[in-house]
C-alpha cells in the first residue's frame, strides 16, 4: 500500500469520527460535503437527497453544493447532473467519468454545457438502501480523480448515511423532549389550579434502564456506550473496541451484531493471541485438503463461515507482523486465499476487532501496520473501566449474585457497599463478578465489610492513592504503584502483587495494560 492509500484511509478514519460527534442535521450536512471535497480534493460538491415521490418516481433534491473553499453554491454553479445522480441510484455503485464503461458521462449534455471535465459519484448506502448521493466534480483538470477515489469515497458516503441518520434521530428526540417539557408545565399549571389530594401524578423516570441487552449500568458512560453501539449497528463499517482486559468487549461485539442488519447470519469469534500463526491463519482463511499434515478435508475459515454476518477478532493487537500483512490484504481486497488453495474465495462478513493495546501507539513504534490500523478504526467504541462508572457497581453486583443464588436473597451493609465503590477495580467488570462468586459461596444472607476481600476491604493499594499522586489520572497512579512495587521487590511478581494488596492475576492484567512486562 503506496503513502497516498495511507493518507487517505488516515483521512477517512478522521473524517468519520468527526462526524459521530455532530448531531445537528443542519450543520452536519455541509460538514459531509466538505469532507468529502478534502478527502478527493474535488473542485465542487453536492450532497443529494433521495425521496419517494408520487407514482413511485424517485425525486432527487440537492441538498446542499459547496465549493473547495467551502462556500455555498447556487444557480448553475449548484446543479448537477440527473442522469449521472439516476446511475448512481439504479446500478448501487460509484461512477467515474476515467473508467471504460463511465466515460461517457462527459458527453451527457448538462455535463458539458456546464463545462465538467472530472465527476466522481458514489450513493449513500444505509443498511442497502440509497438514501442520498455524493457528486463531486472539476471543471479544469480531466484527471482529477482516479478509480482508487471510489472505495475511500464510497466507505465515506456509508459513513456519512449513519450519521444524517443518527443526527435526525437526535433532532426527533430533541424535539420530543420540547413537547414533553410543555406537557408537562400544561399538567403542572393545571395541577395547581385544580389541587385535588386524590390525584395520581405518573412521574417518568429521570434516567434510561439500567439494562441494554447483555450489557448492564446506566451511568453516563454507559449510556454513551448504547449510543455509538446503536450507530455502529445501524453501519457495515470494520469497528475497533478498546478496553481495558475485563471490560466486555465481546459483549459488546455480540450487542453490535445483534442489532445489526444481518444478525440471522452467524456471529464467529476468534482469539488472536491464544494461537500460534499457522493456526490462526487456516482458523481464519480456510484451508485445503492436504495442505498440511493433518489437513485431511477442506475447512472453510471464519471469514468464509460467517457468511454476511459478523466476525470478531479478539486481542487483534497481538497478531504478529505476518499475519497483519495477511488480514490487510482481506480488508482490501474482501476475498480470502485458503491454505494450500489455487485462488481466492470472496467473503461477506463485517469485523469488529477488539484490542486493550494502544494500536496507535504500537503503530508509531513500528509494531502494528499503521495501514492496518487505519482499516480497523473506521468505527471506534472506547469502554469505560469500572472504576470510571463506580455507580453501576450495585447494580453489577445484584446481578451476579442473583446469578450465583437465584433462590437466595443476600443483603450487602453500606459500609460494605462503600469499600466496593471505593475500589479501582483493575480488573474490571471480570474481577467484580469473580469476587461475587466468591461472596455467595459463604453461605450468608447479609454481606458486611468483613466478607469482602483482603485488599477491597483494608482499601491498600490501588484504591488509594494519596501524596506524591494527587492531581494525577487514575492510569498514572494504576502505572506507577505498580512500577514502584516492581521495584520494591526486586522483580518477583508475588512479592510486588502482596505488597500491593491485590491478586497475582490483577497485577498480570495491570502489567499487559502499562506493557510493563
Amino acid at each position: 500500500m503506496n503513502q497516498r492509500e495511507v493518507t487517505w484511509l488516515r483521512r477517512l478514519r478522521d473524517l468519520s469520527h468527526l462526524l459521530a460527534s455532530q448531531q445537528d442535521v443542519n450543520l452536519l450536512l455541509p460538514m459531509i460535503l466538505d469532507s468529502a471535497i478534502e478527502l478527493t480534493e474535488a473542485e465542487r460538491g453536492f450532497l443529494v437527497q433521495v425521496h419517494s415521490g408520487p407514482g413511485d418516481r424517485t425525486k432527487i433534491k440537492v441538498e446542499v453544493a459547496r465549493g473547495f473553499a467551502k462556500e455555498s453554491l447556487s444557480g448553475a454553479a449548484g446543479k448537477v447532473s440527473r442522469t449521472v445522480v439516476e446511475r448512481v441510484l439504479e446500478q448501487r455503485r460509484g461512477v467515474l467519468t476515467t473508467s471504460e464503461e463511465d466515460r461517457d458521462i462527459r458527453n451527457v449534455s448538462s455535463v458539458q454545457a456546464r463545462r465538467v471535465l472530472s465527476i466522481v459519484s458514489v450513493p449513500m448506502l444505509l443498511r442497502g438502501k440509497a438514501v442520498g448521493v455524493l457528486y463531486l466534480d472539476h471543471r479544469f483538470n480531466p484527471e482529477a480523480f482516479t478509480e482508487q477515489d471510489l472505495p475511500i469515497l464510497a466507505a465515506f458516503a456509508d459513513q456519512a448515511a449513519v450519521a444524517l441518520e443518527t443526527a435526525s434521530f437526535a433532532d426527533a428526540q430533541r424535539a420530543g423532549e420540547v413537547q414533553l417539557d410543555a406537557t408537562r408545565r400544561e399538567l403542572e399549571n393545571l395541577r395547581k389550579r385544580t389541587p385535588d389530594p386524590s390525584d395520581e401524578v405518573l412521574v417518568l423516570p429521570e434516567h434510561a434502564p439500567e439494562r441494554f441487552g447483555h450489557l448492564i449500568g446506566g451511568s453516563k458512560p454507559m449510556q454513551s456506550l448504547y449510543a455509538e453501539i446503536e450507530r455502529a449497528s445501524r453501519s457495515s463499517a470494520p469497528v475497533l473496541i478498546s478496553g481495558a482486559s475485563g471490560t466486555g468487549k465481546e459483549l459488546v461485539a455480540r450487542e453490535i451484531h445483534t442489532r445489526g442488519e444481518n444478525h440471522r447470519s452467524p456471529l464467529l469469534s476468534e482469539n488472536c493471541a491464544a494461537i500460534s500463526d499457522d493456526l490462526l491463519e487456516s482458523e481464519l482463511f480456510g484451508h485445503k485438503r492436504g495442505a498440511f499434515t493433518g489437513a485431511t478435508a477442506d475447512h472453510d475459515g471464519l471469514f468464509v463461515a460467517a457468511g454476511e454476518g459478523t466476525l470478531f477478532l479478539d486481542e487483534v493487537g497481538d497478531m504478529s507482523p505476518r499475519m497483519q500483512s495477511k488480514l490487510l490484504r482481506v480488508l482490501q481486497e474482501n476475498r480470502v486465499r485458503p491454505v494450500g488453495g489455487d485462488g481466492p474465495v470472496p467473503i461477506h462478513c463485517r469485523v469488529v476487532a477488539a484490542t486493550h493495546r494502544d494500536l496507535r501507539s504500537m503503530a508509531d513504534k513500528g509494531e502494528f501496520r499503521l495501514d492496518l490500523y487505519y482499516r480497523l478504526d473506521v468505527l471506534r467504541l472506547q469502554l469505560p473501566s469500572l472504576c470510571h462508572r463506580s455507580e453501576d457497581i450495585p447494580a453489577l453486583l445484584s446481578h451476579f449474585l442473583r446469578r450465583e443464588s437465584p433462590r437466595k436473597k443476600l443483603d450487602v451493609s453500606p459500609k460494605a457497599m462503600e469499600l466496593l465503590r471505593g475500589y479501582a477495580w483493575p480488573g474490571n467488570v471480570r474481577e467484580l463478578e469473580n469476587e461475587a462468586r466468591r461472596l455467595a459461596s459463604l453461605g450468608t444472607s447479609r454481606l458486611s465489610n468483613r466478607h469482602l476481600s483482603p485488599e477491597i476491604r483494608e482499601g491498600r493499594g490501588l484504591a488509594r492513592a494519596e501524596g506524591s499522586y494527587s492531581g494525577k489520572t487514575l492510569a498514572e497512579v494504576e502505572r506507577e504503584m505498580v512500577t514502584h512495587a516492581l521495584e520494591e521487590s526486586g522483580g518477583n511478581k508475588a512479592r510486588a502483587a502482596r505488597a500491593l494488596g491485590i491478586p497475582k492475576t490483577t497485577l498480570y492484567h495491570l502489567l499487559d495494560r502499562y506493557q510493563l512486562r
